[in-house]
């Protein structure tokens, strides 16, 4: 069995480590900056407040880690996850689109208090584009999710239970 140590380099925990610590560390940053007196004040000339605007900057910076994330996140599955390669890599798949979703999904929620102000009555463009946005990743991930329900299923259930013909059929041992 692989441990993390030695299925691993370095630099791959490393740089992993590094986004999600970094998205993190935005977070937190913008929640403070959310509760700073005078945030909620209307910015001059436009509907949008000062903490809606660092709240979109934060939103893009968090958005743009995530989708560099997304896809060291699945190559760290590839490294780490023990099995057949289809499993292995259908789960690394279904990280790294899950990650996509919600890059999407954390876009939508954060740029909203500063675009949808702008848009006026026209409000349902926006989530018309977010939708449109979200969609093929997720119809995308289902699909995945689909399709690697059986083998994952089969997987599960070898390691789980102690089936003497089960474990004949994969070592090939006939009687």
């Amino acid at each position: 069995m692989k441990t993390v140590r030695t299925a691993v380099d370095h630099e791959t925990l490393r740089s992993v480590s590094k986004l999600v610590l970094s998205t993190l560390s935005l977070i937190l940053l913008l929640s403070v900056v959310a509760v700073l007196p005078g945030v909620g004040h209307v910015i001059p000339g436009t509907p949008m407040t000062f903490v809606a605007a660092v709240g979109a900057i934060a939103t893009v910076a968090i958005v743009g880690l995530l989708l560099y994330l997304a896809p060291a996140l699945a190559k760290l599955v590839r490294s780490t996850l023990e099995g057949p390669q289809p499993v292995v890599d259908d789960v690394a798949s279904i990280v790294q689109l899950f990650v996509v979703l919600v890059a999407v999904l954390v876009a939508h929620r954060g740029l909203a208090p500063a675009l949808t102000p702008l848009l006026g009555g026209a409000v349902w463009v926006y989530d018309l584009v977010f939708l449109a946005l979200a969609l093929p990743p997720l119809a995308i991930l289902a699909a995945r999710l689909y399709v690697s329900l059986d083998p994952m299923a089969e997987l599960l259930a070898e390691s789980v239970t102690d089936d003497p013909e089960k474990r004949d059929e994969a070592s090939g041992v006939t009687e």
